[in-house]
């Protein structure tokens, strides 16, 4: 959860431009390509693209690690691109009629994402705190993404219900967000 350091600004110029935070820029923009090659139901392409989602994603961390370049502002930008493309692929599914997405993922999915990010840009903007993604939140991500998967390879059944349990690990990690985030204003007001 939270990193207790030294506040630093978000935005440091020392640690804007950084290999790890250029892998989470170009993966949320590798949204835009998916959703085009799922309008033209191109599969193959798209399952290419999402394998490039997932490794640039594994390598941002490494990268960021490795060269001890874990920012800030890459803490932000890691979750954000993953709501990105996450949240571009359950909007197109859930628009698409030839589709069978449960349409009440988008918004449970949404809500669940915002109320998350924006509790904690209010606490990291009265503290020192800088957060990063709890375990259950990591989890719910990839459970996610591999429901999303077979929704995109039509295999729907197997992803309903890996669905269901990305939306159960999903409540449980809000939770655990929400629970933390209270404690700290709490203790802090």
């Amino acid at each position: 959860m939270p990193d207790i350091s030294e506040k630093h600004k978000i935005a440091d110029p020392t640690n804007v431009i950084t290999l790890a935070n250029g892998l989470s820029v170009l993966r949320a923009f590798l949204a835009l390509p998916i959703v085009y090659c799922l309008s033209l139901d191109a599969i193959g392409w798209t399952v290419v693209l999402i394998f490039l989602v997932v490794i640039t994603d594994f390598l941002d961390g490494i990268c960021a690690r490795h060269a001890h370049k874990v920012t800030n502002l890459g803490k932000i930008l890691d979750p954000t691109a993953d709501g990105i493309v996450l949240l571009s692929i359950v909007l197109f599914m859930t628009l698409d009629e030839t589709r069978n997405f449960p349409t009440w993922f988008l918004p449970f999915y949404s809500v669940r994402y915002l109320m998350i990010g924006f509790a904690a840009i209010f606490v990291m903007n009265y503290s020192s705190l800088t957060f990063s993604s709890n375990l259950l939140g990591k989890w719910t991500v990839c459970i996610s993404a591999l429901a999303i998967f077979f929704y995109v390879i039509r295999i729907e059944i197997v992803g309903f219900y890996i669905l269901l349990i990305a939306t159960v690990i999903g409540m449980i990690s809000w939770f655990q967000y929400h629970a933390f985030h209270l404690s700290f204003i709490r203790k802090s007001g």
